[in-house]
């Protein structure tokens, strides 16, 4: 008897480090592998995030981050008149600080604007070499000079596994709001815009767009006027939204307002947006970035939204993985997207 109970705790212990194996391996990882939280992420300085600027290209094409990492958390309780952004011009391998104003009075109509919204577990310190990442992958084919605008939100690890998720699922509605306001600004000086957004980083941008029309989130509204038909050209890469969020009933149904089209890049083999339903444990709930197409809004003017999409299935797999989808072929599917709506503008 002594020799089953023994044989049956050793079984249950191989079990639990699987699970545990199996959970780090699900688990989505920054660019280097570092998914530990960095002090930097909660007092954050200027080196956190632009201590990798060395990535940036000689070319000195404008980069911008604008950081929410030390403005508060919840919807309830933000200050949407004027955020306190800190703020960065990253130029030729070195970076300074810039206030609002100096950063509004430089962006000019003929020069589009692309804002890059990075997913979950991405500390302060990785931010900056993600971005460039995806910037240059997107640049293969851009024949235009364009700028780019990094907006780097709290979302380094903190706690376990799905305690993590949903702490950061909570934090996407503040998120969505402050960057409205950053959308916003674009919007009323004409500046033709782009937008992209992985996993988490996907709702932040939905959500933004829903509450630029004017819509709430967590019962908050950005003050002052709401812009519709801001053409703003979108995508999503493995979007952590439901996927009938941007339908006519949907949580963020006013966001295909602002929309000129979308670009929606998904994977049916997601081991982690198959577990989407856990975080508010309803199981019929589905992710957008693991279903593909599904409803959608109209836009401002009444027609149906452009929407095309690529199903990563075969090549990403499994892994919920940024970077898989850019070595795919994503990059050029966005540079298209950028040309089309920079063209369209002028």
């Amino acid at each position: 008897m002594q020799h089953l109970c023994d044989r049956a705790g050793h079984v249950v212990r191989i079990a639990t480090v699987c699970l545990a194996l199996l959970v780090i391996y699900l688990s989505p990882r920054s660019v280097n592998g570092d998914e530990l939280p960095v002090d930097a992420c909660v007092n954050e300085r200027l080196e956190s995030e632009t201590e990798l600027v060395s990535m940036s290209p000689t070319d000195c094409e404008r980069v911008f981050l604008f950081s929410t990492r030390h403005l508060p958390h919840d919807a309830c309780c933000v200050s949407l008149d004027q955020p306190a952004f800190h703020i960065y011009q990253i130029e030729c391998g070195q970076s300074r600080v810039i206030d609002s104003q100096q950063y509004f009075a430089s962006i000019r109509p003929d020069r589009p604007v692309v804002i890059y919204v990075h997913g979950n577990r991405m500390p302060a310190s990785n931010v900056v070499q993600r971005a460039m990442q995806v910037r240059q992958m997107i640049k293969r084919t851009l024949t235009q000079p364009v700028d780019w605008l990094i907006f780097s939100w709290p979302s380094a690890q903190e706690g376990i596994a799905i305690h993590d998720v949903r702490r950061k699922a909570d934090r996407c509605d503040a998120q969505s709001l402050y960057l409205a306001t950053i959308m916003r600004s674009h919007a009323a000086a004409g500046t033709p815009l782009a937008v992209v957004g992985f996993s988490f980083g996907g709702r932040v941008v939905t959500g933004a767009l829903h509450a630029m029309a004017g819509g709430t989130l967590s019962g908050r509204s950005i003050p002052g006027a709401t812009i519709e038909g801001a053409g703003v050209a979108v995508g999503l890469v493995a979007p952590a939204i439901e996927s009938n969020w941007l339908a006519s009933c949907g949580y963020h149904r006013f966001a295909t307002k602002n929309m000129d089209q979308l670009f929606l890049m998904y994977n049916r083999r997601d081991a982690v947006l198959k577990r989407y339903w856990r975080l508010e444990k309803v199981r019929n709930q589905t992710a957008l970035g693991y279903s593909g197409p599904t409803s959608f809004a109209p836009r401002i003017d009444g027609s149906r939204l452009p929407v095309r999409s690529r199903d990563f299935s075969g090549s990403v797999r499994l892994r919920h993985a940024e970077l898989d989808y850019y070595e795919n072929g994503c990059g050029r599917d966005f540079a298209r997207l950028i040309q089309e709506s920079a063209s369209q503008a002028y």
